[in-house]
């Protein structure tokens, strides 16, 4: 993993392996070893065959570890090592950005950066010495981070998993593929679904459009099949509505309650209605019909975070003061014997893990008060995002920076600009939200329930993971990076992060350039989400489900509205046909769309390895 997710962004420039909450990075190793491998093993030595839980173990290590490679680590490099080599007279980085930046936090040393950048002269060797501080103090931020987040799961892991009984939409590939088959089950496959003919025809129409679209790869003139039919448009003034097909959404879809997919593709609809109205009207709520989501939708996302999560905790609040009695004065009464981190351990590094990345702020030049309200947006962001995972079922979601909220919230002209430099710093650790390390996390706890009694082996598993990730990922990036020219790499060593600290300087040389108004569309989506709460206490049956609306505000919702749509009305259909006996039997169908997917991706990603090395082509996993 710490290989493939560098290596397929930043080199091959084929499919990402690792770029969301289920990759396909994670999911077609973990297959071959579970069918293929499995399957060998138990024709030449029964007895070694991989159990269930050891299964779900290397799947849970694998998704934790997934969230690292790609962005995470390549922000966090890139971070590193630009602000000392893109300084020029058109961007004014000497006068505005050097001086207010932590000389611990980057590398200095010019040479060292330009070798970097451009590459590694004959002869020469890596100057490991000019990383070696700024490394030491990133990692033990990203360190930090992880301990926050496995502590807040492990905190949190009994209000979610056995009071609320979340669906854990994304887990359900790998619960079904880790269950032992049946005795009476016949079939080739240790894989209970996949002596399912049904399986087999989710798969093949999973990977249909991949495979064939693979022969244009060697025939440019072979016609394509398209993702979707084009675009519903209302009007000028209104965003497109996307008719995109992807198999992996249907099937993921397909375990989340119907409630909650009803309100994805319900106010998906509605939100584009009201941006095109607002448009008509002639009210600035900026652009509307790009690809990634607007500040609008974003805002109306961060407000309905803003009441979920508080109530989300004030719901849970029995669970946490048990937890608070046994850390405090370890009250009998109270069982964590079977959780991941007896909770008196799981709440000294929350809290611990919590100070690290606050005082990492302020060292790095934020005042004490920014620093709260920026990590307190973070908290809510985090837990929104796991919510949405665990809940929703997204494959991936990008809400709104913490960043952009604390510079409207605040005000950018109430911030010293050692402060605005430090905020740039964090977009390593929380910027893109689709590889949020909390979100695997508590993914992966809920497949770790059959082996909580093992806690201190989990939690050595978990770290692990996270290390080996981390650090590997750091050291292949680095020294990739001077053999070939990091600057080769495009994007995030480039544009994007000269962008993070272009902000920076506008902001310090512009303090009153950020549209603070905008964070009064925040309103919007609270009040939404307070009506939608209200109505579900007053009538049980009513159908909107609040998580439903901020997964729909978020992206990719807003390019997957017709998948979540058929993948709804399928269910339905089903439900109401046959009841639960014929949902359960129409599960292989749909774990067959997702596989299948994913199995034409990695043929994909084979075929471009051999044949077309740096130059793949990439399939968006959405």
């Amino acid at each position: 993993m710490a290989w493939g997710g560098h290596w397929t962004r930043h080199i091959g420039h084929t499919t990402k392996m690792a770029q969301d909450h289920l990759p396909w990075g994670v999911v077609v190793p973990f297959f071959i070893i579970a069918a293929f491998l499995n399957k060998i093993i138990q024709k030449v030595r029964p007895s070694a065959v991989f159990t269930s839980t050891e299964l779900l173990v290397i799947f849970g290590m694998a998704g934790i570890g997934s969230a690292l490679p790609s962005y995470f680590m390549a922000h966090l490099i890139s971070n590193i090592a630009a602000p000392h080599y893109y300084p020029s007279p058109e961007n004014g980085w000497a006068i505005d950005l050097l001086p207010n930046l932590a000389k611990w936090a980057v590398v200095t040393d010019r040479q060292a950066l330009r070798w970097f950048f451009e590459g590694l002269p004959r002869g020469a060797s890596i100057p490991w010495h000019a990383w070696a501080v700024p490394l030491f103090w990133r990692m033990s931020l990203v360190g930090a981070v992880a301990s926050f987040c496995y502590c807040t799961v492990a905190i949190l892991r009994k209000q979610w998993v056995e009071h609320e009984r979340l669906a854990f939409p994304l887990m359900a590939l790998p619960l079904h593929a880790s269950r032992p088959k049946e005795p009476d089950e016949e079939g080739f496959w240790t894989i209970g679904f996949m002596n399912s003919h049904l399986f087999w025809i989710g798969a093949a129409i999973g990977s249909f459009a991949i495979l064939w679209n693979i022969i244009g790869y060697f025939v440019p003139l072979f016609p394509e099949i398209p993702r979707g039919a084009g675009q519903i448009q209302f009007g000028t003034h209104y965003p497109p509505v996307l008719t995109r097909i992807y198999p992996l959404i249907i099937g993921s879809v397909y375990f989340i309650d119907l409630d909650i997919s009803l309100t994805m593709w319900v106010f998906r609809l509605l939100i584009t209605l009201e941006m095109g109205l607002l448009n008509r009207l002639g009210v600035d709520i900026g652009p509307t019909h790009g690809a990634g989501n607007t500040l609008f939708e974003n805002w109306n996302d961060l407000g309905a975070l803003l009441l979920i999560i508080p109530w989300s905790l004030w719901m849970a609040r029995e669970h946490l003061t048990a937890v608070f009695r046994k850390a405090w004065n370890g009250d009998p009464s109270i069982d964590d014997s079977r959780e991941l981190i007896p909770y008196r351990g799981a709440l000294l590094g929350w809290m611990g893990s919590a100070l690290f990345i606050v005082a990492w702020c302020i060292a790095s030049g934020m005042s004490l008060l920014t620093a709260i309200v920026f990590f307190t947006f973070v908290v809510i962001i985090w837990l929104g995002v796991t919510r949405m995972s665990i809940e929703g079922g997204m494959v991936s979601t990008r809400p709104i920076h913490a960043q952009t909220a604390t510079f409207h919230i605040l005000g950018a002209v109430n911030m010293r600009p050692t402060g605005i430099v430090a905020m740039a710093m964090t977009r390593t650790w929380h910027r893109d939200m689709k590889t949020a390390l909390i979100a695997p996390t508590a993914n992966a706890v809920r497949l770790f329930d059959a082996l909580r009694e093992h806690r201190l082996r989990l939690g050595l598993a978990v770290a692990i993971a996270v290390v080996v990730v981390a650090g590997g990922s750091a050291w292949y990036a680095i020294v990739t990076g001077y053999q070939t020219g990091a600057y080769n790499y495009g994007s995030i060593y480039a544009d994007s992060v000269t962008s993070t600290f272009d902000e920076a300087v506008a902001y310090i040389r512009d303090p009153y350039a950020v549209k603070r108004f905008r964070a009064l569309w925040t309103l919007l989506g609270f009040g939404t989400v307070s009506a939608m709460a209200l109505l579900r206490y007053i009538f049980p049956w009513w159908p909107l489900h609040p998580i439903g609306f901020v997964t729909a505000t978020t992206y990719p919702a807003k390019i997957v509205p017709f998948s979540i749509f058929i993948s709804w009305l399928a269910k339905l259909i089903i439900l109401r046909a046959g009841g639960i006996q014929l949902y359960r039997k129409a599960i292989p169908f749909f774990l067959g769309l997702m596989l299948g997917y994913f199995g034409g991706v990695a043929i994909s990603f084979v075929i471009d390895v051999i044949w077309f090395p740096g130059e793949g082509h990439s399939l968006g996993l959405y």
